[in-house]
């Protein structure tokens, strides 16, 4: 019998698109991880606060505060200096990669998401930034 390794991986999601989200979640805890999520990141920021992920996953287009803004508001917190940020984004181009990074995140997954690899690429990226 093949065991899947379960990750350990406590993940905050921040995406205004209920279906990513859902999907997200999914993926995720069917690999073992404990996961929340807003769809607001002006409002997930508290939560983020109190929740301690390993990892916050958010989009890069988003209404009131996008991904960028949410990276560098997570990175201006003392409690957040350990935690991953990884930007979920159907921009695929370098620019947007290069943005990302500037604003502090630690890794960057485009839209579609492959189901087979997602959690595995997320809980790489969150274990590389804690290293």
């Amino acid at each position: 019998i093949f065991h899947k390794e379960v990750l350990s991986v406590k993940v905050y999601i921040v995406d205004d698109d209920p279906d990513m989200v859902v999907l997200m979640t999914l993926l995720l805890e069917r690999a073992g991880c404990e996961v929340a999520s807003n769809a607001a990141g002006s409002e997930a920021l508290p939560e983020i606060a109190k929740f301690k992920p390993d990892c916050v996953l958010t989009d890069l287009m988003m209404a009131q505060m996008d991904g960028l803004e949410l990276c560098r508001e997570l990175r201006k917190m003392d409690t957040m200096a350990d935690t991953a940020v990884i930007v979920v984004s159907a921009r695929s181009d370098d620019y947007w990669r290069q943005l990302a990074k500037d604003a502090g995140a630690a890794g960057y997954i485009t839209k579609p998401l492959d189901p087979e690899t997602f959690a595995s690429q997320v809980e790489g990226i969150a274990r590389h930034a804690r290293a």
